[in-house]
Order: structure tokens, then C-alpha cells, then sequence
């Protein structure tokens, strides 16, 4: 049997390759956490799928006058033609589904935000249950409607991170997904669900990713969601090789036990039984940061670093021996799938 030990990645910077950051995470040894790897190893890296880079790190602190960054401008402007390109194609073929919004940088904001993933959500449903809007777009205008989704979590990431960098702290994370192709999803297990805690993570936590569309209990309430229809507020049901890592450093608002215990008092509020483990009502940690090479930095050195790097190249699994189980290497970066995938929409209007 396999025992995977270490998660290797690497960070590079697109404008100068010679930048590159290489960090691994020591994975833990009990079941769940072992059965990701695999999930990661023989769903993804064997098979050499590609990775959404567009929708991969988010909270980076960028130079908002640089318009090769992926910054909270470049977001603005590409939201606002996702949210025309849906409209004109559901106004051509008499689809019931208007979005009547414009985003800017200035207005931009939680609410603003929650709107527009409101409309995503009436626009395809839930994995398990389609809405009848999705299937009356073509394949490149379904492209459209997850972005604006894609899109309404970077920018939430963006303006946290930009937040945490005014207060010198850190608040980004690095969402690894697969393009929608490739993606493969596993039904969870009851004892799948006996690992998830209710309590902060640690910066440089490799948690399991939300393999499916809505929110978790946990997004609705940090995001004070008032426009989310409760059928889009579930619990964990995929395990996939998926995963996100937080590098994000506790801010006593949305951490700590007064916020744990408000988000409890929400939930039985809202009638939900929080002793209900197949909720997964909090976070699953499957690896940890290894700092041995990152000698005395702090976490905020480290995230500061990080930064410098806005493309992710590659990614490995080790054996005990820190032999390599499996890696792929990803030499496109965010831009080339998806300004070919853009043109295909402005060549179709």
C-alpha cells in the first residue's frame, strides 16, 4: 500500500521563471487524509490533468496598476463582460434570466458579491441537481456562468487579502482545482466525516476542498449571506484530490472561539444539528506546512513571499523517503486557456 508523506509544490513568477518558491506540506497518516493523496495521485497527477490556474490564489497582494496581474481591476473588468456575455446569449434565446448589475472597483463589496453568486446559483443549481437554465446555454456561455462564480470568490479573496495586508497581516490562500473536464468527485463515506473540526486553521493548513456548487454552512455565515437560498447551503457530500491551503493569519472577527460559538448559535438558529458529523460543519486538514526551509521567517514573511510568485508550475507527491510518487508539471499559465476561451465568446456575439 501506498503511504503518501509529503505534498510538494512549486511557485513561480510568470514574468521571470527564475523566481520560483518550492514548498512541501508533511500529510498525515490517518485514512482520509491518505485516501485524498491517493485521489490526488490517480484522478490527477497520473493522468496529467490540467489545473484552472485563472481560479488558483487568491488573497495575492498585487500591483493594482499592473494589468498582467490577476488584481482586483482586471477582475472588475472580466466579471462585467461574463455577467454581458450571459445576458445578450439569455436575451437571444429567449432564456428567462436577466443579470441587472455592473460592478466597479470602488462599489465592490461583500453584498455586491453575494448578488451576483446569487445569480450563478439560480443559473446552474447544484451538482446533483441542475437548474433547467443551465442546459439552455451553449458549452462556451455555461464557460461564462462559472466564472462568475470563479470570479465572485477571487474577488471576495482579493478584497480580504488586501484588507490583511493594510493591518500588516496576511490573508491568502491557494485554491487547487482542475478544469471542470477532468474533475472526478467521490461520495463520501460516514467515516469520511469524523475529522472535521470546528476550529481555526493554522497558516500553511492543507484543507479538503468544497468539490460542488453553493456555499458550506461556514461561507454563508462568515459571508453574512442574506441572498443565498438555503438549498445552496450544504455540507461536504465529494471527497475529491482537490484541495485548498490557507496562508491566512487569524483575525479575531472571523477566528477564535467567540467566532466559532456565534457561527454555532447561527446554525440552531437556522435548525441545523450541529452534532450532525455528515454536515462537515467545519475544516478537515489533511497536511501541514513543513517550515524546515523556510528556517525563522514568520508566517507574514512567508506570505510576503509567496506573493512573488503568480503562477503554480508543479505538483508532486513523496514517498517516506521523499522519493516522487507522482508530479505533473503545468507550463501554461492562467492567461493561455483563457483569452482563447474569451475570444470564442466574442467571436460568437
Amino acid at each position: 500500500m501506498t503511504v503518501y508523506n509529503k505534498l510538494k509544490i512549486t511557485l513561480r513568477n510568470s514574468a521571470d521563471p527564475s523566481v520560483q518558491k518550492d514548498l512541501f506540506f508533511n500529510i498525515k497518516d490517518h485514512a482520509v487524509a491518505q485516501k485524498w493523496a491517493g485521489y490526488l495521485h490517480t484522478d490527477y497527477l497520473e493522468k496529467n490533468a490540467n489545473i484552472d490556474k485563472k481560479f488558483m490564489l487568491h488573497g495575492w497582494v498585487y500591483d493594482p496598476t499592473d494589468t498582467t496581474q490577476r488584481n482586483l481591476p482586471l477582475m472588475v473588468d472580466e466579471i462585467n463582460f461574463h455577467i454581458d456575455a450571459v445576458n445578450r446569449y439569455a436575451k437571444a434565446h429567449n432564456i428567462d434570466h436577466h443579470i441587472d448589475m455592473h460592478f466597479d472597483v470602488a462599489s465592490t463589496d461583500q453584498q455586491k458579491l453575494n448578488q451576483i453568486h446569487h445569480h450563478f446559483e439560480v443559473l446552474i443549481g447544484q451538482v446533483w441537481n441542475r437548474s433547467p437554465l443551465y442546459n439552455q446555454f451553449d458549452r462556451i456561455h455555461k464557460w461564462s456562468i462559472n466564472n462568475l462564480n470563479w470570479l465572485c470568490h477571487e474577488m471576495e479573496g482579493q478584497l480580504h487579502g488586501q484588507r490583511a495586508y493594510k493591518s500588516g497581516s496576511c490573508s491568502s490562500s491557494i485554491v487547487w482545482c482542475v478544469e471542470m473536464k477532468h474533475i472526478v468527485r467521490h461520495d463520501m463515506i460516514p467515516e469520511d466525516y469524523e475529522l472535521f473540526q470546528m476550529k481555526d486553521m493554522e497558516f500553511g493548513d492543507i484543507r479538503m476542498h468544497y468539490a460542488q456548487t453553493g456555499k458550506t454552512h461556514r461561507e454563508a455565515y462568515h459571508d453574512n449571506d442574506a441572498d443565498i437560498n438555503d438549498t445552496n447551503i450544504t455540507g461536504y457530500r465529494y471527497l475529491s484530490g482537490e484541495f485548498g491551503i490557507h496562508f491566512g493569519i487569524a483575525n479575531p472577527k472571523t477566528n477564535g472561539q467567540q467566532w466559532w460559538d456565534g457561527y454555532e448559535q447561527w446554525l440552531t438558529e437556522k435548525g441545523i444539528d450541529v452534532t450532525d458529523k455528515t454536515l462537515g460543519l467545519g475544516w478537515q486538514i489533511f497536511a501541514q506546512l513543513d517550515r524546515s526551509n523556510w528556517g525563522s521567517k514568520t508566517d507574514v514573511q512567508i506570505g510576503r513571499e509567496l506573493w512573488e510568485c503568480d503562477d503554480l508550475l508543479s505538483t508532486a507527491l513523496l514517498d517516506q523517503d521523499n522519493n516522487t510518487i507522482a508530479e505533473t508539471v503545468y507550463n501554461y499559465t492562467w492567461r493561455d486557456e483563457y483569452y482563447y476561451k474569451k475570444q470564442l465568446i466574442i467571436d460568437s456575439q
